[in-house]
């Protein structure tokens, strides 16, 4: 019995060439769809972080509005203080103002918590190459420089703060202070303090006028930090509305 066998014929070069692009066309394909499947979940992840950022300012422009109208009232306390102390003489309704005033100097919250949880994700995870708008960048990395400067000067006030407390503490009776049920808010005891100074013959711990000029003087120069922390609040929330701005520009499209 005969067996044939079957002849194979040598390929050509077209075929040779025609199986290449094949192979070629079919592992470029596969490289566009991995990086296009990266390309849209960079996309999605930048989507994501702006929306994060523009709540993030959000947060900060209220936390800002809220500070900056506490900032106000010490400076206006600081200001009252300074007159009342140099004034030629004082009456009692005088120093009633001065321990008032007092009061709103040291119990007002007046540093500024920004939100930090975006800008720290895009720093640990290097997320700030996901943002493709330069601008954008450009304008949170001007927000973060101004949120250092600011941390400067909390710095320099809270050493200010620090003197006007010793001072006080040499000037003032603080057994007039009483502490509110809200937190943060304190009462002052008129009755007691007139109860002070008929005994000790003055509503002070001291009669010494040295001392109530020093403590102008250290309400004078707080009140000025105070006043420059809030220009830079200020200069703040304007870059947190053109962020803003930027932001949604960049989510519309």
């Amino acid at each position: 019995m005969e067996v044939h066998h079957h002849s194979h014929h040598p390929k050509s070069w077209k075929e040779y060439v025609q199986e290449f692009l094949m192979l070629f066309f079919a592992v470029f394909l596969g490289f566009m769809a991995e990086y296009y499947l990266e390309y849209r979940a960079e996309r999605h992840k930048e989507h994501d972080y702006l929306v994060s950022m523009k709540e993030d300012l959000k947060a900060d422009l209220e936390e800002m509005t809220l500070k900056n109208s506490n900032m106000e009232e010490m400076e206006n306390s600081g200001n009252k203080i300074m007159q009342l102390v140099y004034k030629p003489v004082m009456v009692d309704a005088d120093i009633d103002s001065i321990y008032l005033n007092s009061i709103v100097l040291i119990t007002r919250f007046y540093n500024i918590d920004f939100s930090s949880g975006t800008i720290d994700q895009l720093r640990n995870a290097g997320g700030f190459r996901l943002i493709q708008n330069e601008k954008i960048v450009r304008k949170i990395s001007e927000y973060e420089k101004g949120k250092g400067t600011m941390k400067i000067q909390l710095e320099s006030i809270m050493e200010r703060a620090a003197n006007v407390h010793i001072i006080q503490n040499k000037l003032l009776h603080s057994t007039v202070f009483s502490t509110k049920d809200k937190i943060g808010k304190f009462g002052f005891d008129v009755e007691r303090l007139k109860k002070i100074k008929k005994q000790t013959g003055s509503a002070f711990l001291t009669t010494n006028k040295t001392t109530l000029y020093e403590y102008a003087n250290y309400a004078g120069v707080m009140k000025g930090y105070i006043a420059y922390y809030e220009v830079l609040s200020k200069m703040q929330q304007q870059k947190a509305k053109e962020l803003i701005k930027l932001l949604e520009e960049e989510l519309e499209h």
